[in-house]
């Protein structure tokens, strides 16, 4: 006897081609947009990340060359002060060295004209001591 088929086959693969459309519809589909989004939003990311630091690194660059051309120009104005420095210094000493030697100057024409004075009073003052001497060892007065 020749039975009916067997269509339990035919509804198992039906139910699974059924599963299959479902679970690729509602499950897999919208799975796969979220982790492409996912991947999507790390390359943009990673993308951001790249351009900040290369954006970064031209910023640490500028500073630098700003603080080094900042750097060149006080070192710069800093030994122009110390010349300046110098040049009053020289200039201080100068007029100090010019005013000593007025001053030196100036007490040797004293001392050379209370020189001259003492040279002019030693022989009066020598014949004025002689008379005295002379006097108190004659133990007289002597005449003019």
């Amino acid at each position: 006897m020749i039975g009916p088929p067997n269509v339990t086959s035919l509804y198992v693969l039906v139910a699974f081609v059924v599963s299959c459309w479902i679970f690729q519809r509602f499950l897999f589909a919208p799975l796969l947009s979220i982790l492409d989004a996912r991947e999507r939003d790390e390359r943009e990311a990673e993308g951001a990340y790249r351009e900040s630091l290369a954006s970064l690194e031209k910023a640490v660059a500028a500073g630098e060359e700003k603080l080094s051309a900042a750097r060149r120009e006080a070192l710069k104005g800093r030994e122009q002060r110390r010349t300046e420095g110098l040049a009053v210094l020289e200039q201080r000493l100068e007029e100090a060295n010019a005013r000593a030697a007025e001053t030196v100057g100036r007490g040797a024409g004293e001392i050379q004209q209370k020189a001259r004075e003492a040279a002019g009073t030693i022989p009066e003052r020598a014949r004025s001591l002689a008379r005295e001497l002379a006097e108190k060892i004659l133990g007289r007065r002597l005449a003019a």
